[in-house]
């Protein structure tokens, strides 16, 4: 096995997440996107397609998690190992990491002045924006969080916690696993 079949199986791994999180994003995000844009830049799209892929609720972002197990699938069948496919699963999680770490930055830096925030697009709602998995996902948490106080005690972490524990790590189980199927899948030479 050569270093070229996991760097291989890596690109075409995190081509996949991006140019299909990129083209699948929920209809939610565009319409955030269209708002934010003219005041935040350009890097307001790579962002929410970051998150999307990022922050993943299994529960309510099938489209996401089918995205990861065929990013995973790809990548460890042409890996061709399931070491391999674990290393190009896991460097893929942490691509996309770094993205939207870099992509968060570069929305830092043009000097972001939430002040001044135009009025949403023509022809959206909020309701455009609370059809967003991740939003319905949080409410969900919240509502339930909020719920929980009836008892007089105060915020357990924990129960915060758990549900972005559990959201940021299904995409890294997810490519992983399908990653070692696709590698036994792979006829081997």
């Amino acid at each position: 096995m050569a270093f070229g079949s996991k760097y291989f199986g890596w690109l075409a791994a995190l081509l996949i997440v991006l140019g299909a999180g990129w083209l699948l994003l929920p209809e939610g995000y565009n319409t955030l996107i269209l708002w934010l844009s003219p005041q935040l830049g350009n890097y307001v799209r790579p962002t929410m397609v970051m998150v999307n892929a990022i922050l993943v609720n299994p529960l309510n972002n099938y489209v996401m998690v089918a995205i990861w197990a065929v990013a995973g699938f790809v990548g460890g069948a042409i890996a061709g190992t399931k070491k391999g496919a674990f290393v190009v699963g896991l460097f893929t999680w942490l691509s996309a990491l770094l993205i939207l770490a870099f992509s968060v930055y570069q929305l830092l830096i043009t000097g972001m002045d939430l002040g001044t925030l135009p009025p949403m697009p023509p022809g959206t709602s909020i309701t455009d924006l609370l059809g967003i998995p991740l939003v319905q996902s949080i409410i969900g948490e919240l509502l339930g969080l909020l719920g929980g106080f009836g008892g007089g005690g105060g915020i357990d972490m924990l129960a915060v916690l758990t549900p972005l524990l559990i959201w940021v790590i299904t995409p890294v189980v997810v490519v992983i696993v399908t990653g070692m199927v696709g590698a036994t899948v792979r006829p081997k030479e």
